[in-house]
């Protein structure tokens, strides 16, 4: 009568009682019991009633049997209505796509999983009816799933190509290896995949990539040994965004490298394969994409897909590659011959090169690669990211000499790799020299010797002659053509005397420089090298050098100790500077230096130079005088002097606005100090501005500490890098991180989450962190331990944790027994429950079965057995007794007469008149 019954109980209990029987005309009643705060969950205890009419009179009697079904209200919510509650956690019921219904995976089981074809098919040509799995919003993630089980035996590389349809989206996807174990199902003789583990908040994905505003299409290529050597048979793709988007994901595998098209099609081997069967999963590569027949394979070199080439460099012969892709190599042959060449150059000069970046390896009779063990020597740009002036405008170089101890001669291979962010097209070109640099063209060679005898006037310091000296005359201009050159010295001679004699006390100096750069603005953006021209009392101070090189050579680094500077931005712009009386040297000479950071011989640099005398007065009088415009001359305020006025006479030694330069050694840097307001002194305290030095021995380019009086040498630049850990178990991504505060940018010792790989035939454990063995055991799996009589014993592998191969490991008591045909399994067994949930059956020892037993149950083989006795009983009891009647039959004795023993059946008959046994 739709009575509501309300049972108010904190606890679980139990409903008990005899069958109910009750009258009703109703053909079913449904019971609902409300149980409420039963583990702080609403749940329903629902009782379907079958009721049966019984035949005891019209109105009969009715049945009811109750069948009870749980439902958790919280549970169903929690998990999607997808999943149940395990230990707290959501179980989904369906981790992987089922006919023509997603999916469902994540804490909640909210995230929806779709299949994933390895065909190059894209994710919506292969969805489920009815369905858009290329959607993508920022609270809704999406999943793919894929068998990858061929990837073990027939496939060596599976890439992914990710793309998204809106700019200015940040996707993000990550990879989750998994094994998918395949089950019947008895009931509907399908068969199911099971993931061992699925994307959630508890797992750790093996890889990650991303596409954003930049770059909005990415594609991530996986070896078979990246992906585990065939150890996992299943992947998930999880992609998330910042705005909502819809992507395109496409999937292929081949047994070569290859590159996946947006439209679905496969380039094998970069298109340079000589066929499309690749041997371990490498490419037969022709010519000039083959490596050399001797060559010890190194990966990563770009000869497994063809991407990288090999070519004959010859000297003087200038080769250009059009596009060198971001981590790709191109590798030349260069020959030393026995007798002639003290030196080889070699150089790379870039012609575009917006976010790359170049270095040379070389290596003796072996393909260079760029870990400290696979070069004999490396440019300099290798060693910092901050190297002297050849990486100003991206442009290399690198010089064997026989001094070396590993200098051998013969072939010798180069590889120029870019290690930067985006392509580079450069040119490259080699020279043989008897002496250093060729003498700069400045000088003869003594091939016998390797000096230079210079052409012209150079400086002590350059062996090679690559310093010219040129004679400076006051108020006439010096113009040089563009040419390759690093430094150029402009002596004036007899500074001091002109100086008095014109009565002024300071010079002008007017420079402008060109280059053959076709920009016709100047020079491109993306190369940072500027001319600088050096005003100091020597050589040696313009170039922070006392002293050549060990071979002889100067090897000038980045200019410090000058004494007054000025940086050259704009082509064909005219700068001008003020030089004073404190840059002429003790002899009453001033040198003017030109230094060249476009090295680059494609970037040749020319400028124009003059040193004035200044006929306006000398620094505005310095702010203490007034200026006779006619004569230069200035008239002082008492109590200044001076021919500008900045001498107070009252013991005053600067005027205010003034700097110099102090040397901090415990800086690593020059200060430029002001004067004091009073004029007596400089603060030689301050540091107004701080110059940190360049390059030297014992550390590559400083800068300056964010606002502190300190300076720092960068130890790499900002960004991700792909590191081997020192163990060489695995690699990762690692961040170069820059402090706030303006510290050093140090590489990070954490890998990023998701990056890490194993190497080494290496697979990731569980926990995500730990790389173990391939070799593990699969849960489940038996290794034969012993032969015993009638069969064999197998230890059994078990796993402490679920999903987690590292906790996986073979028992030591062999428990196992396989029995061989005409033996079975005897004695006592147990039953080991795996930690999937399935079991497994150990104990007992092989032995015979009993002559009756086979193939039948054991009543039977009672009655069989029985049946066989009596019928054989009845044969001799019948034979017996026939026996008998024929001897009545035919000697008239009576069988009951002659004193015959009928019992037992099988037993020895006696004869009453002591005669032989007949029988």
């Amino acid at each position: 009568d739709s009575h509501r019954v309300i049972i108010k109980s904190p606890f679980l209990f139990n409903l008990r009682g005899p069958t109910i029987v009750t009258r009703t005309t109703s053909p079913s009643i449904r019971i609902d019991i409300l149980i409420r705060d039963f583990k702080h969950t609403h749940t329903f205890l629902v009782f379907n009633c079958n009721i049966w009419r019984g035949t005891m009179g019209p109105r009969g009697l009715l049945v009811v049997v109750l069948v009870a079904t749980l439902s958790t209200i919280r549970a169903e919510e929690a998990c999607s209505n997808h999943g149940s509650i395990v230990d707290g956690k959501c179980v989904c019921n369906t981790p992987l796509p089922v006919d023509d219904s997603p999916g469902r995976v994540g804490d909640n089981c909210a995230i929806r999983v779709h299949p994933l074809t390895l065909d190059g098919k894209d994710v919506q040509e292969t969805c489920e009816k009815g369905h858009a799995c290329n959607a993508v919003t920022p609270n809704e993630p999406v999943c793919f799933s894929a068998d990858i089980t061929d990837l073990a035996s027939s496939a060596f590389h599976l890439n992914l190509l990710l793309t998204s349809n809106e700019v200015g989206a940040n996707v993000v996807m990550q990879g989750l290896l998994t094994n998918f174990t395949f089950t019947r199902n008895p009931t509907t003789d399908a068969t199911v995949a099971v993931p061992q583990a699925y994307p959630n908040s508890d797992v750790s994905y093996s890889f990650a990539t991303h596409i954003s505003q930049g770059s909005p299409s990415t594609q991530l290529k996986l070896t078979r040994r990246q992906l585990g050597y065939g150890v996992y048979t299943g992947l998930y793709l999880c992609v998330s965004t910042n705005v909502t988007t819809s992507i395109s994901l496409r999937a292929a595998k081949h047994a070569c490298p290859f590159d996946l098209f947006s439209n679905g099609t496969l380039q094998l081997c970069s298109g340079r394969s000589s066929s499309t069967a690749c041997p371990n999963g490498m490419c037969t590569c022709t010519a000039p994409y083959a490596p050399p027949p001797n060559w010890v394979v190194t990966p990563g070199l770009g000869f497994e897909d063809c991407s990288s080439s090999l070519m004959q460099l010859q000297p003087s012969i200038i080769l250009t590659v059009p596009e060198l892709a971001p981590g790709g190599w191109v590798f030349y042959r260069v020959e030393v011959p026995e007798s002639t060449g003290r030196e080889l150059h070699v150089w790379a000069a870039a012609e575009e090169a917006t976010t790359g970046s170049l270095v040379l390896y070389l290596r003796h009779q072996q393909l260079p690669g760029d870990a400290a063990d696979q070069h004999d020597l490396a440019s300099d740009s290798a060693a910092s990211p901050f190297p002297s002036s050849w990486w100003q405008d991206q442009s290399v170089h690198l010089i064997l000499r026989r001094t070396e101890l590993f200098f051998q001669t013969g072939t010798w291979y180069l590889g120029v790799h870019n290690r930067g962010a985006g392509p580079v097209s450069f040119s490259i070109d080699s020279a043989l020299h008897d002496c250093p640099n060729n003498c700069s063209g400045r000088g003869a060679c003594d091939a016998t010797t390797g000096k230079c005898t210079c052409s012209q006037p150079t400086a002590p310091v350059s062996a090679d002659c690559s310093i010219a000296i040129h004679e400076l005359e006051l108020d006439k201009e010096v113009v040089m053509e563009p040419r390759p050159f690093i430094f150029d010295e402009l002596v004036l001679r007899d500074v001091r005397d002109k100086l008095r004699v014109s009565g002024a006390t300071r010079l002008k100096l007017d420079v402008s420089f060109t280059t053959t750069d076709p920009e016709p603005a100047g020079l491109p953006a993306w190369v940072n090298g500027r001319p600088l021209v050096i005003a100091a009392p020597s050589l040696e101070a313009a170039l922070n050098r006392t002293a050549a090189g060990s071979d002889g050579v100067a090897h000038p680094l980045h200019p410090q100790g000058t004494v007054e500077s000025l940086a050259l931005s704009t082509h064909g712009v005219s700068y001008s500077m003020n030089i004073g009386p404190w840059t002429v040297g003790d002899d009453g000479s001033l040198r003017v230096v030109v230094w060249n950071p476009l090295s680059s011989p494609l970037r040749q640099m020319g400028y124009r130079l003059a040193v004035l005398l200044e006929t306006e007065c000398p620094g505005a009088c310095s702010g203490h005088g007034t200026c006779n415009t006619t004569t230069g001359e200035c008239a002082c305020e008492a109590p200044y002097t001076g021919a500008d006025c900045s001498e107070d006479s009252s013991g005053r030694v600067c005027t205010e606005g003034t700097n110099r330069s102090i040397r901090r050694e415990g800086v690593r840097g020059v200060c430029w100090v002001p004067c004091r307001a009073d004029g007596r002194s400089f603060d030689d305290e301050s540091c107004d501005v701080l110059q940190c030095d360049g390059p030297v021995e014992g550390h590559g380019q400083l800068r300056r500490k964010g606002t502190e009086i300190d300076c720092v040498e960068d130890l790499c630049l900002p960004g991700n890098y792909t590191v081997v850990d020192p163990s060489g178990d695995f690699l990762c991504t690692r961040r170069c991180a820059c402090p706030p505060d303006g510290s050093a940018c140090s590489m990070e010792d954490a890998c990023l989450s998701g990056t890490k790989q194993c190497l080494n035939g290496l697979r990731m454990a569980a926990d995500g962190t730990n790389c173990v063995s391939a070799d593990l055991c699969v849960e489940g799996s038996l290794r034969r331990a012993d032969d015993v009589e009638g069969g064999a014993t197998f230890s059994l592998c078990q796993c402490t944790a679920a999903g987690d191969p590292g906790s996986c490991s073979f028992s030591e008591s062999n428990d196992v027994v396989s029995c061989m045909p005409g033996y079975e399994r005897q004695g006592s067994t147990s039953t080991i429950k795996l930690s999937d949930g399935s079991s497994v059956v150990v104990g007992g020892t092989c032995g015979r079965p009993p002559p009756c037993r086979r193939g039948v149950s054991g009543g039977m083989v009672f009655f069989y057995c029985m049946l066989s006795i009596f019928l054989a009983a009845g044969l001799v009891v019948g034979g017996k007794y026939g026996v008998l009647w024929y001897e009545q039959y035919r000697y008239g004795k009576s069988i009951f007469g002659q004193g015959y023993v009928s019992w037992p059946l099988l037993g020895i008959r006696g004869n009453a008149a002591s005669g032989t046994d007949d029988w």
